[in-house]
């Protein structure tokens, strides 16, 4: 399930046309049911787990509740085992578990759930909805409340264009519901692990593995870097035939870097070179489809698109990637010079901001590709270990060198050849050689022409000449909602990083 729309209360709008403003999410079998005097659900559909009769919305036993859910519940086999004992289940989705979950537990049903997801449930009988989204906000969700009626979907564009409250976006962790605004119901552990190699392997395995679960064609995006290439050896274990996916320029360090590992690993592995032209090509429509004018979003955005629509063509249905081990371990060169206290705090920041940067543009490319990204590192026992580890243990000093990813690169020793493991860390515009593109964008705007924009649109924090550019782009898109202020903090902010990126261009020259 790719993209889901929700309206409560007496309304004018289609759910129809709301579905149409995100076409990208999901496939040509759309679906949507009408509950007179309540309100709408509708879904693109996009299905991983029982197409027959997994179609959503989905229903309980006597059709009292429903729900539209996008997303993959990893545990919903064994939530069965215990439901199935009062519930008679019709299919084999594991969107099918919240409906019973919430007859036994009522809006605690998301205490329950491991995975990546955002849903709406109607409670026909008690005239309610509920709303949540997943603890690290891998799935979006976002809202508009307009006096007695709320209208849901999964992208902000979706819900751009007609008149009623401010568009927000459902923070990870949090449900909405409609006795309450959104209440957070879950919290990070912070207790500090102790450091443990074995545990953290185990860890990381058990994620790759109920990942990896299904008969979906399965992928992962390759960098060569020591994250990807963790998590293509740890897949690989767990299915042979898996096909690893790399892109960047002919040459690239990247490419090199991944063929190598694809080697090691015996793997099937494609290779999509790219030229600067053809990357930028494809800026508009990433600006389209993560709604950012972030600099760092969008030409990383046009890297995973041409990944993605590689790994789509071989008819890949689900893809593993190495997202978020950089803000649990530390990967990022500007926090490497860090304290350790400060590092712990720019972290959190970076871990707690990943749905709207990382996350976003993973899922929103993948989805327009018709793939379902999942990421291992995200998962949320991983996580409880991972970002609780002492500083220390993330970035460590030997012989006066800083070296990031330290507990992660000693827990996968001899999984990989230490060319592999002990890698320098890349960004990734200079790995896939993306960060080319930065001059080229950066020559067609003028000193003058910046200095006007970056007066102009000051209420959005334009930093660069880049920035600038593809915030032109981003304002035909969007124009229309344009909001001073919130604007930036929703689609053009990146805690901690912001002036690293402002200077890349300046970097290029």
């Amino acid at each position: 399930m790719s993209g889901i729309v929700a309206i409560v209360g007496d309304s004018d709008l289609s759910v129809d046309d709301i579905l149409d403003r995100m076409p990208h999410r999901g496939e040509n079998l759309r679906s949507i049911k009408h509950f007179e005097g309540f309100g709408s659900l509708g879904t693109n559909l996009f299905m991983i787990q029982d197409p027959e009769n997994g179609r959503q919305p989905l229903f309980n036993e006597d059709g009292s509740i429903a729900c539209v859910m996008n997303g993959e519940i990893y545990n919903h086999r064994a939530l069965r085992r215990d439901l199935a004992q009062r519930h008679d289940f019709r299919s084999l989705s594991d969107a099918e578990v919240l409906l019973h979950l919430y007859e036994e537990y009522g809006d605690d049903l998301v205490e329950f759930l491991d995975g990546m997801f955002a849903f709406v449930l109607f409670d026909l009988k008690q005239g309610r909805f509920i709303a949540a989204r997943d603890p690290l906000g891998i799935k979006p969700l976002w809202y508009r409340i307009d006096g007695q009626r709320t209208v849901i979907a999964s992208e902000a564009k979706a819900l751009r264009g007609f008149e009623g409250g401010d568009i927000q976006e459902l923070l990870p962790g949090m449900l909405l519901s409609s006795s309450s605004p959104p209440l957070t119901y879950h919290e990070h552990d912070l207790k500090t692990s102790e450091p443990d190699h074995a545990l953290c392997r185990s860890l990381l395995q058990a994620a790759v593995r109920k990942q990896t679960v299904g008969g979906s064609r399965l992928g992962v995006f390759l960098s060569g870097g020591v994250d990807s290439s963790i998590i293509a050896a740890l897949a690989a274990q767990e299915n042979p035939k898996i096909k690893a996916y790399s892109v960047g320029v002919e040459g690239a360090a990247d490419v090199e870097m991944a063929r190598r590992v694809a080697d090691f690993l015996d793997i099937e592995h494609t290779v999509r070179t790219f030229t600067i032209d053809e990357l930028n090509q494809v800026v508009d429509e990433a600006i389209f489809i993560t709604e950012s004018y972030n600099p760092s979003t969008i030409t990383s955005a046009a890297v995973t698109l041409l990944a993605a629509r590689a790994a789509q063509e071989d008819s890949v249905r689900v893809i593993l990637s190495g997202d978020g081990a950089d803000e649990l371990f530390g990967g990022h060169a500007a926090v490497r010079c860090f304290s350790y206290l400060e590092l712990k705090l720019a972290l959190e920041a970076m871990l707690g901001n990943l749905h709207r940067t990382e996350l976003r543009r993973l899922d929103s490319i993948t989805m327009s590709a018709k793939i379902e990204a999942r990421v291992p590192y995200l998962d949320r026992d991983f996580v409880e270990y991972a970002f609780n580890l002492p500083s220390d243990e993330k970035i460590h000093e030997v012989g006066g060198r800083r070296i990031e990813k330290w507990h992660l690169r000693q827990s996968f020793e001899g999984l990989l050849p230490d060319e592999f493991i002990w890698r320098d860390e890349m960004k990734m515009d200079l790995g896939s050689g993306s960060a080319n593109l930065v001059p080229y964008i950066e020559s067609a705007v003028s000193d003058e022409e910046f200095e006007a924009g970056r007066q102009r649109y000051a209420a959005w924090n334009i930093l660069s000449k880049e920035m600038l550019y593809y915030f032109e782009i981003w304002k035909r898109h969007f124009g229309d909602s344009l909001q001073p202020g919130r604007t930036f903090e929703m689609f053009g902010d990146y805690p901690i990083l912001m002036s690293e990126i402002a200077d890349r261009g300046a970097n290029q020259k």
